[in-house]
């Protein structure tokens, strides 16, 4: 799902191995810190008191030094305010870290350090390299707008929901073939899929995207399907439609229990009978998205604005995980168990990137991020993928930034066939 972290681009590159002398531990109190911190900065630099901006960024960043985003604050700030050597500073931190800055950044860095900035320049061009591969396998028509979620059932076949055609599409044979129209249930659009008992689930929900939105109207929920049919054979909504919740991303545990997660209102809903349980929630949630399970039951939320969390379904404790203070993992859409590693789509940088993340053996600490793929040619904001027995397959393609409000494509911008790949 498409989110902005902020006025500024940046790209990440992300170091591999995580040791206790780097290991950052960010606590609620560190993020509550940083963020008060931050909104100061925001809005000194709106008031256009950059140098009153600089000094609170630098404080939000010593609170939480793994954001590349705040990162990308200093930069800036440092270098439009003349300060040669916190530009300096921030700027090989980027190049050592693996991140290249965007366009206003990066051309603040070349008016302020002059020559210095060419060596700089040319790592940065380096780490937003085309990296990794991956192979298409398939290409869905046009017809199939802003393709998010992918799933795939026990014969082999793969599913597609869709956010702005607002449908379910069954890739057979003879090519996709819709199954599920939203507008005919009052759905709206359908985001994350998964599979259990030989039925599909589907999470839905009106938003800006959603072809005919208005605010303030439309449902969110949960909707059990017949893949071969097509036909609803359950639903479970929540109470209060569209206001500050949407369920987005969905997952099915070995036990069988059914987890969504809520991007909106900062929860983790269990399907319980009839009701769709609140298992989890918590104030320093920003935008929960990927749901995965741990190898011991319990499960990995994919926070876009904060990381990963780790959620102990016997003790219902939330645990921000540790990670390198050099590696970021903001901005991760999709994520999936695959095999003995977790695959995380991040697509909330730049460049986009598939990562494949290691885990300590109590699930809390990060202890290695593999990049194994980024900046491919074919990726146009990858969102949302499936293991498979024979790989991992993902939407590569799904075009998030072409549309505006109300599902219209964004003017100037040209909708190409989604791309759905497969990792090499």
């Amino acid at each position: 799902m498409k989110h902005i972290l902020g006025i500024f681009i940046f790209a990440v590159v992300l170091a591999s191995a995580a040791t206790a002398t780097n290991l950052f531990l960010e606590t609620d109190a560190a993020y509550e810190a940083s963020q008060e911190a931050r909104n100061k900065g925001v809005a000194a630099f709106r008031e256009g008191d950059l140098e009153t901006a600089l000094t609170h960024m630098e404080e939000a960043f010593r609170h939480r030094p793994n954001h590349p985003l705040l990162l990308g604050y200093i930069a800036y700030l440092a270098a439009e305010t003349g300060n040669r050597e916190n530009a300096m500073e921030a700027a090989k931190r980027y190049a050592a870290m693996g991140i290249a800055p965007g366009a206003d950044i990066r051309l603040a860095l070349k008016n302020a350090l002059g020559d210095e900035a060419a060596a700089l320049e040319k790592q940065f061009e380096a780490n937003l390299a085309a990296q990794g591969s991956a192979t298409t396998k398939f290409m869905l028509p046009t017809e199939f707008r802003l393709v998010e979620g992918i799933a795939r059932d026990g014969q082999g076949r793969f599913y597609f929901g869709t956010v702005v055609s607002g449908e379910i599409v069954r890739m057979d044979a003879t090519g996709p073939v819709q199954i599920v129209d939203a507008k005919q249930h009052e759905f709206g659009s359908f985001f994350g899929m998964t599979f259990l008992d030989g039925s599909l689930y589907a999470t839905f929900a009106h938003m800006e995207q959603t072809f005919g939105y208005t605010e303030g109207e439309g449902q969110t929920g949960i909707a059990r399907i017949n893949p071969d049919t097509g036909d609803i054979e359950d639903v479970w909504t929540l109470p209060g439609g569209t206001e500050n919740q949407q369920l987005a991303d969905i997952t099915v545990t070995q036990d069988g229990t059914i987890f969504a997660s809520d991007a909106k209102g900062g929860q983790v809903f269990q399907v319980t009978g009839d009701t769709l349980f609140p298992l989890f929630a918590h104030d320093g949630f920003m935008s929960p998205q990927g749901l995965a399970e741990t190898s011991d039951g319990h499960l990995i939320l994919a926070d876009y604005g904060r990381g990963l969390w780790h959620l102990d379904r016997k003790s219902g404790q939330i645990t921000l995980l540790g990670a390198p203070a050099d590696v970021s993992l903001h901005g991760i859409d999709g994520l999936a168990r695959h095999g003995n590693s977790l695959i995380a789509i991040q697509n909330g940088v730049t460049p986009h990137r598939i990562l494949a993340v290691t885990l300590s053996a109590d699930g809390k600490l990060v202890t290695d991020v593999t990049v194994k793929a980024k900046a491919l040619p074919t990726f146009d904001e990858p969102t949302l993928g499936v293991s498979a027995p024979d790989g991992f397959y993902f939407v590569a393609g799904s075009q998030w930034p072409k549309y505006d409000p109300g599902g219209f494509v964004r003017e100037g911008a040209e909708v190409a066939p989604t791309t759905i790949m497969k990792l090499d």
